[in-house]
């Protein structure tokens, strides 16, 4: 049975990728248990039902070349979970496996041994990897729709994208804050607070000022409070996602390819690179489409002063998170691992085979004809 290095190097970079990773990378379950540990519902709603498992970070993972072996199919990114060695110092590093790696059911009952439900984990781990990125609110509607209850404290955004994100959704709140609360005198620093507030995963009374401007009962404010969340992420994701598209479009159509071709199969390179040009367009129009949604409501609240449009809008969206994130996460992806494997400038050719599989990948990541 082969497995994953135990001192690879996304393993012996653990501490920095705690500290820095996006949101849609990985899933911190350790920071989770941190801030959680001794909550009733953190204890009865776990992620994972192995102890080992819930205090994990699973990532999505680019496939390095001495790793293809280890999956049953050809793939460019897969799902890695990797467990701490000393939940403590995530310097010395840890252990770690891939979803579907061969043998990898063995592996887990391995690292695990016996708990309460190791069929459910394996169910879980299974939803993970079928998503093209980890972002929270992708993240919750996946197992939702898959029937797995789990606690709300497990999906908040990371403190890395906090912090990218934070003077992008400020102006939005700010406005939002300032219908509620017109003679307020604190300006700004107030302001400031309720964001931090607003994005960080633990909130509470301070923040009931958002409540009242969204008129929503308490029982709902924590659903509608998670959904306004996820479409500033996203806003946030496609505003930082667009300006890598044009350029991607451009060369993924202009590369020169080297090697052995013929004409069969220039016709064939021609034609997916035609599809995925246009998969891609549709794509984003799909996620532009759905963003101008969002803010066609939230500038109904704010111009026209109908917040109780605005917070039905929130109760009735969750299940766009899904379309959203599978669409956001499958562009980020082609994205980004075409400036990964080519850097800008810097390759002038590829040989056709490599090329025409690499535009099959993003086809099939987007949900064309692969």
């Amino acid at each position: 049975m082969r497995k994953s290095s135990n001192v690879d190097r996304t393993v012996r970079d653990l501490a920095l990728l705690e500290k820095t990773a996006s949101t849609a990378r990985v899933l911190n379950l350790l920071s989770v248990s941190a801030l959680y540990r001794d909550d009733t519902d953190y204890i009865e709603r776990p992620f994972f039902t192995s102890p080992r498992l819930n205090e994990s970070l699973v990532l999505k993972h680019r496939i390095r070349s001495d790793e293809v072996g280890l999956l049953p199919t050809d793939r460019v990114t897969g799902t890695k979970v990797i467990l701490p060695f000393e939940r403590t110092d995530l310097k010395i590093g840890g252990r770690s496996f891939m979803v579907e790696q061969r043998g990898w059911r063995d592996v887990v009952d391995d690292i695990c041994g016996a708990y309460r439900n190791p069929e459910r984990d394996i169910h879980v781990l299974q939803s993970l990897n079928e998503l093209p990125s980890l972002d929270p609110f992708l993240v919750r509607e996946q197992l939702r729709r898959r029937g797995v209850d789990i606690a709300p404290c497990y999906f908040n955004i990371s403190e890395s994208d906090i912090a990218q994100m934070y003077s992008f959704v400020g102006k939005q709140i700010e406005i939002l804050l300032d219908i509620s609360h017109r003679n307020r005198v604190d300006g700004s620093s107030w302001s400031n607070r309720m964001i931090r507030m607003l994005l960080s995963p633990v909130q509470g009374e301070s923040i009931q000022p958002i409540r009242s401007a969204l008129r929503l009962d308490p029982d709902d404010f924590e659903e509608g409070l998670f959904a306004w969340k996820g479409f500033l992420y996203y806003q946030w994701v496609l505003s930082d996602l667009r300006p890598q598209l044009a350029p991607f479009l451009r060369e993924i159509l202009t590369m020169k390819v080297s090697g052995f071709r013929d004409r069969e199969m220039e016709r064939m390179l021609d034609a997916a690179r035609r599809r995925l040009a246009d998969r891609v367009n549709g794509v984003l129009e799909e996620v532009v489409g759905a963003i101008r949604v969002y803010e066609a409501a939230f500038n109904d609240l704010t111009r026209n002063g109908k917040p109780l449009a605005f917070s039905n809008f929130l109760k009735r969206t969750p299940e766009m998170f899904i379309l959203l994130g599978e669409r956001i996460g499958a562009l980020s992806h082609v994205a980004s691992y075409w400036r990964f494997r080519f850097p800008e400038g810097g390759v002038e050719k590829v040989p056709t085979e490599e090329l025409l599989e690499i535009v099959r990948d993003f086809e099939y990541s987007l949900g064309g004809e692969g």
